[in-house]
């Protein structure tokens, strides 16, 4: 019997997946039908909700998701207290990693977009230890601002749909990622897309994730800032000022936009 990704009522207006980690690998390493088009997860932290709370074509991604998880703590948390009966945090690296063992060769055709040559380079060497031969897994590093390039982009999609991607898989961050993906759909063929940013180079190892006690401790916002004060310092503190006001305008009613999909 083929799962579905049941959603519950929302939280900041995202209809968080009910499945755990395991079930949305089973679900999403499913083949799916042609004519299928994009399914895009989401994977929703605190970045997130600040994103969405201003920026239109973020929600506009996230509105046509094919299933959202509370990737961060805090968004996990709020979720169970508003009585959400989710599975609890869904981590973006935690979900792409449980996604990398289970692909299977002459089943799935991964594309990955990447933040430096090199994790791309690790991934395709990851992947022919796995078995995969070299045409069956592609990645491309972007340049800086590719989004608002429409002819790079164009090419870009044409390039992942030739691949016959069954997986896209970005790691360039958010919210370009979700939503390149989501206004690019159209032209990408049919297969599952993510998000994952840094969570593709925590899996090769061109990036180092915190320590798992600090990931099961929710500090791993902590070991990122201090791998990266100058870079990271004004997006944690942006994050969270907004997030309690992001929690007003929810239990306020004011976060209406989810209620419509136009995929």
């Amino acid at each position: 019997m083929t799962i579905q990704p049941a959603m519950h009522p929302s939280v900041f207006g995202i209809r968080l997946s009910a499945l755990d980690e395991s079930a949305l690998t089973r679900l999403l390493t499913e083949p799916l039908p042609p004519g299928a088009g994009v399914r895009l997860v989401a994977t929703a932290n605190i970045d997130h909700i600040r994103h969405l709370r201003s920026d239109q074509r973020f929600r506009d991604a996230y509105a046509n998701a094919y299933a959202a998880t509370a990737d961060g703590a805090p968004v996990a948390l709020y979720a169970r207290l508003r009585g959400v009966p989710t599975p609890g945090r869904v981590a973006g690296p935690d979900l792409f990693a449980s996604l990398m063992h289970a692909f299977e060769v002459g089943r799935h055709r991964p594309f990955f977009l990447v933040s430096n040559v090199d994790t791309g380079k690790r991934l395709s060497a990851w992947m022919r230890n796995r078995g995969f031969a070299a045409d069956m897994v592609a990645s491309e590093c972007p340049p800086f601002g590719f989004e608002k390039d429409p002819e790079f982009s164009e090419g870009l999609a044409e390039r992942i749909r030739e691949h016959g991607t069954t997986h896209l898989v970005a790691g360039v961050g958010a919210p370009k990622s979700e939503v390149w993906i989501h206004e690019w759909r159209h032209q990408l063929g049919d297969c599952y897309a993510f998000g994952i940013g840094a969570g593709v180079d925590f899996f090769v190892g061109s990036a180092r994730r915190a320590p798992l006690w600090m990931q099961r401790s929710s500090l791993e916002w902590l070991w990122r800032l201090s791998g990266d004060p100058r870079r990271l310092g004004r997006r944690y503190l942006m994050d969270s000022i907004q997030f309690p006001a992001a929690i007003v305008d929810d239990l306020s009613g004011n976060w209406q936009w989810i209620d419509r999909r136009d995929a």
